[in-house]
């Protein structure tokens, strides 16, 4: 809010909000039936209210800490189908320093290694998932999987997540290709 806004005690108007703004209260402190009445004109209801869709975000937490999401499942799932940490990041959109970073910080918390490197030359060499790796896939996906059951397909797209952690081309590119579903 600019300071002059500010001093005039005026609020600056939404851009783009598609209701009129409210009238300014009584001077008294009050509110007047008039104006109580008019405010109640002003509140509509969308007509397509029932067209809302129900959105989820499912994540693991240790001990109060965050461990791992939607977009880390993404990411694990890559590294198992990919073999590489730099293939799943590029699947999902995300830059290499920030999906490294992210599983640094799960395995912080977790106290353990989720990836191995696989050393040798070209395709010899990679990620693998350890056994703690696949296990927190597996919980993920059974989590996710029972969430989508139940509310429908609700969980954040490959753009989506893509956006939480690329630049802006990679995250165009990834809302462009459809979020594989498995059920």
């Amino acid at each position: 809010m600019s300071a002059r806004l500010a001093r005039s005690g005026r609020r600056r108007p939404r851009i783009g909000h598609p209701c009129p703004p409210r009238p300014p209260a009584v001077a008294s402190g009050g509110i007047s039936r008039d104006l109580a009445q008019s405010r109640r004109a002003d509140q509509r209801v969308w007509p397509d209210i029932l067209d809302a869709k129900v959105r989820t975000k499912v994540w693991l937490e240790l001990r109060g800490q965050f461990v791992i999401g939607d977009g880390g499942l993404q990411l694990l799932l890559g590294i198992a189908e990919r073999g590489s940490l730099a293939g799943a990041a590029q699947r999902i959109g995300w830059s290499y320093r920030h999906a490294w970073g992210y599983l640094r910080r799960a395995e912080a918390v977790l106290g353990t290694r989720l990836t191995t490197s696989r050393s040798g030359k070209g395709r010899a060499r990679g990620t693998l998932l350890t056994p703690a790796g696949r296990a927190l896939v597996d919980r993920l996906l059974a989590v996710r999987r029972r969430v989508d059951r139940t509310a429908g397909p609700s969980g954040p797209t490959l753009g989506e997540i893509a956006a939480r952690g690329a630049s802006g081309a990679r995250a165009q590119d990834a809302e462009a290709q459809p979020k594989p579903r498995e059920t």
